[in-house]
């Protein structure tokens, strides 16, 4: 068998001669870098928040997250910041105008 740096040429089994296109891998390496990197403690979403809603609400949420291509706690959250961003700070629900 002759093995050259890449092992990009072994004899085969039959007195052929093998080529191969890529070099030798390890699958089985594992490394401290690999997989997701870690999330900050202050940024895991860790508290569960219980929210009741009627079986129309479940659905419509449902929908409308798979249509947005989203998951409905996705959805819930961005919705809640957006009204809460929205709402004006004196309690109104309208939106002050900014000043020229």
């Amino acid at each position: 068998m002759r093995i050259t740096r890449s092992n990009a040429l072994s004899k085969g089994g039959q007195g052929g001669v093998q080529y191969s296109l890529t070099p030798m891998v390890n699958v089985y390496t594992f490394t401290d870098d690999m997989g997701r990197p870690r999330i900050a403690h202050h940024d895991r979403r860790s508290k569960l928040f219980p929210l009741r809603l009627s079986p129309r609400e479940t659905a419509y949420f449902s929908r409308k997250a798979r249509d947005l291509g989203e998951s409905v706690a996705s959805v819930l959250r961005n919705g809640g910041m957006l009204y809460i961003k929205m709402r004006g700070k004196d309690g109104s629900h309208n939106r002050k105008e900014k000043k020229q």
